[in-house]
C-alpha cells in the first residue's frame, strides 16, 4: 500500500480519496489535498436528490481533522454545486463529514465535544488551538441534540425544588431534582410561581401526574406552583431549611441581646455567633458557652428550645412527631423569645407539610452534592454569560444528558 492509499484508508471519507500530503515547517501542521473518486454520486443538500453529474465546484476549503501522529490536520477540498431539477436551483452538494460554515470536520467536533464533557472549554482551547467562542458553540450545539434525542421517560416519583445563585445580587435559578435519582431534570430562571409553573407546564401533565410528593422550602411561589400543576402530590417540607429557621432564631435572640447590653457586658457574648450553632465542641468552648449561658438566660432557653427539638426529627411516626411540635411550639411561646414565637406561628401554619416528612421520608439532602457540581461548573468556566448552555452543562454533570463517549463511543 502505498502513501495516499494509505492516507486515504487511514481518512476513511467516502467517495474522497487523498491526493496530496503536505506538512507546514513553521507550524507543524499537515494538509491532506482530497480529490473526488471518478463516479461518485453528488446528492443535493436541500433536497436529497442524487446526480452524477456536477454543475461546478467552489473554491478550494480547508477544515480542521482530528490530529494526526501529534500533528494538527487540514483537510483541502473543492465541494461541488448542482443544477437540481426539484429545487430548480443550483445548490451545494452535501457532505456527511463537514457541514456548511464549518470549520471543523464532524467527527473532530465530536471530539472537541467530549474533551469538554471533561475538561474545561478554556483547557480545551489551549490544548487544541481553536477559540474558546467556537468550543462553546460546538459544545452547546452537542449538548442540545443529545438533550433532545435521548429525553429521559423515566417516572419522577419524588420531586425536589430547590434555588440556586446564578450571578451576584439576588439573582437565583430554580432547580427540580429527581430525588429517587439524584438528578437535575429542569431548572428556569429565577423563583417567581409564573417562572416555576412555566417548567411544569414544559414538563407535560403525563409526568405531573406520576409525582408522589414534592420536597421545598417555606417558599410560597413553589407551593402555589405545586398546587396548581401537581394536584395529586403532596408537600413535603424540607428538614434542612426547618432546621437553618431554627438557627436563624436562635442567631436573633442573640442579636437581640447583644443590643440590649452596654459596652462592658457585651464582651460576654461578643462573638458567640457560631459557637452557640454548633454541636461538637471543644473543652474550651464549652466553657466558654457555659459561662454565656450563665450570664444570660434569653441565649440560654434558645439554646434548650434548640436541644429539645431535635426530638422531633426522631420521632417513630407522624402521630408522635406532631405531638412533640405541638409541645415544643407551646414552649415557644412560653419562653417569649420574640424570635422563636415568630418560629412557631410559622411552622404551626406550615404543621401539614412538615409532618409529612414521617410518611414520605424524603428531604433536599442531594442537592448539596449537585450545587457543589454547579459550582465547579461555573468556577471552571469562569462565570456563564449564556444561561441556557449553562443548564445544559448542569443537566449533563447530574446525568441527565448522557456524556458523548456514551452516545460516540
Amino acid at each position: 500500500m502505498d502513501e495516499k492509499e494509505f492516507t486515504t484508508s487511514l481518512l476513511g471519507i467516502q467517495g474522497w480519496e487523498a491526493r496530496k500530503v503536505s506538512m507546514n515547517e513553521l507550524t507543524g501542521s499537515l494538509t491532506i489535498e482530497l480529490e473526488r473518486v471518478p463516479g461518485t454520486p453528488i446528492v443535493c443538500s436541500k433536497c436529497g436528490m442524487t446526480y452524477l453529474s456536477i454543475y461546478d465546484h467552489y473554491p478550494m476549503r480547508e477544515v480542521e481533522e482530528l490530529p494526526a501522529f501529534g500533528h494538527r490536520t487540514f483537510l483541502a477540498f473543492s465541494q461541488a454545486r448542482v443544477e437540481c431539477v426539484i429545487c430548480g436551483s443550483v445548490e451545494p452538494e452535501k457532505l456527511d463529514w463537514v457541514e456548511a460554515y464549518q470549520h471543523q470536520t464532524l467527527r473532530y467536533q465530536r471530539y472537541l465535544a467530549t474533551l469538554c464533557d471533561y475538561m474545561p472549554v478554556a483547557d480545551v482551547s489551549d490544548f487544541s488551538g481553536i477559540s474558546k467562542d467556537a468550543l462553546y458553540r460546538i459544545d452547546k450545539r452537542f449538548l442540545q441534540e443529545r438533550h433532545e434525542q435521548f429525553k429521559d421517560e423515566q417516572p419522577v416519583k419524588y420531586l425536589g425544588i430547590d434555588e440556586i445563585s446564578i450571578h451576584k445580587g439576588q439573582s437565583y435559578a430554580t432547580v427540580f431534582y429527581d430525588l429517587q435519582r439524584g438528578m437535575v431534570v429542569g431548572l428556569v430562571k429565577d423563583r417567581k410561581q409564573r417562572k416555576v409553573s412555566g417548567f411544569f407546564r414544559r414538563w407535560g401533565k403525563e409526568k405531573c401526574k406520576n409525582v408522589v410528593a414534592v420536597c421545598c422550602d417555606l417558599w410560597s411561589p413553589f407551593h402555589n406552583s405545586v398546587k396548581l400543576h401537581l394536584k395529586g402530590a403532596v408537600l413535603v417540607f424540607d428538614k434542612f431549611h426547618v432546621f437553618k429557621y431554627l438557627s436563624d432564631a436562635i442567631d436573633n435572640v442573640r442579636k437581640d441581646e447583644q443590643r440590649k447590653l452596654e459596652n462592658e457586658q457585651q464582651s460576654v457574648i461578643k462573638g458567640i455567633r457560631w459557637l452557640i450553632l454548633k454541636k461538637d465542641l471543644t473543652c474550651k468552648q464549652k466553657r466558654k458557652l457555659k459561662e454565656v449561658v450563665e450570664q444570660n438566660q434569653s441565649i440560654a432557653k434558645a439554646i434548650l428550645l434548640r436541644e429539645s427539638f431535635e426530638a422531633f426529627y426522631a420521632a417513630d411516626n407522624a402521630e408522635e412527631a406532631e405531638a412533640v411540635l405541638d409541645e415544643w411550639t407551646t414552649q415557644c411561646k412560653e419562653s417569649e423569645l420574640k424570635p422563636f414565637i415568630k418560629l412557631a406561628r410559622r411552622l404551626n401554619r406550615w404543621k401539614d407539610g412538615i409532618i409529612a416528612f414521617f410518611i414520605h421520608r424524603i428531604t433536599n439532602g442531594v442537592s448539596e452534592g449537585i450545587n457543589n457540581k454547579i459550582k465547579v461548573i461555573k468556577r471552571r468556566s469562569y462565570g456563564f454569560r449564556d444561561l441556557d448552555y449553562f443548564f445544559l452543562k448542569i443537566k449533563m454533570a447530574t446525568g441527565f444528558i448522557p456524556k458523548m463517549k456514551e452516545v460516540y463511543p
